[in-house]
């Protein structure tokens, strides 16, 4: 198959680039998704890269999912057989973390692979249930700001003792919420 075919010049230079990793930044309705989608098909098909070796990263579970169908459907591969990975930047390093993330136990102990991750939403319920066990409202502080000093103090790889010894008078019960 043709896999440069319908493609202008530009689109045509960037699928069958070979020479290393290749940012594609284009506006909407470029033609981006069907360029990725033919360089992925090039590169396995013609090139002979095995599938396993190619990662396609995009924005969206939607974008990430039109994408698989169409390397599918270019490739004629049926459902069973082993594609390119081709995922958001977040749940492809979610993958990474499962899979690996044992290892990152020793820059930062208590890491392990079971992992949840939490939404806003998920996030916002926990604080004010927090808040709830500790008798506090949102005079003491506001949750969206109580979950963004507790981002900071994450970031810092700070814990909860870490934050009762502030001479802030509110840290024993952020502390406790933290």
């Amino acid at each position: 198959m043709d896999f440069l075919q319908g493609l202008n010049p530009q689109q045509q230079q960037a699928v069958s680039h070979c020479a290393g990793p290749l940012l594609i930044l284009a506006g909407a309705g470029s033609g981006k998704t069907r360029v990725i989608t033919n360089r992925v098909a090039y590169l396995i098909g013609v090139k002979k890269v095995p599938a396993h070796a190619v990662l396609a990263v995009t924005f969206t579970n939607k974008a990430a999912g039109e994408m698989r169908e169409r390397v599918a459907q270019l490739l004629g591969l049926s459902g069973e057989q082993g594609g390119p990975t081709i995922s958001t930047f977040h749940s492809f390093c979610v993958r990474l973390l499962r899979r690996d993330g044992d290892r990152l136990a020793d820059i930062r102990p208590g890491f392990t692979r079971q992992f949840t991750i939490y939404d806003e939403d998920d996030q916002l319920a926990l604080v004010k249930s927090a808040y709830r066990r500790l008798e506090l409202d949102e005079k003491f502080m506001p949750y969206r700001s109580a979950i963004s000093r507790i981002s900071h103090h994450k970031n810092l790889k700070e814990t909860s003792a870490d934050v009762r010894k502030e001479r802030d008078p509110k840290a024993v019960h952020f502390a406790a919420v933290f």
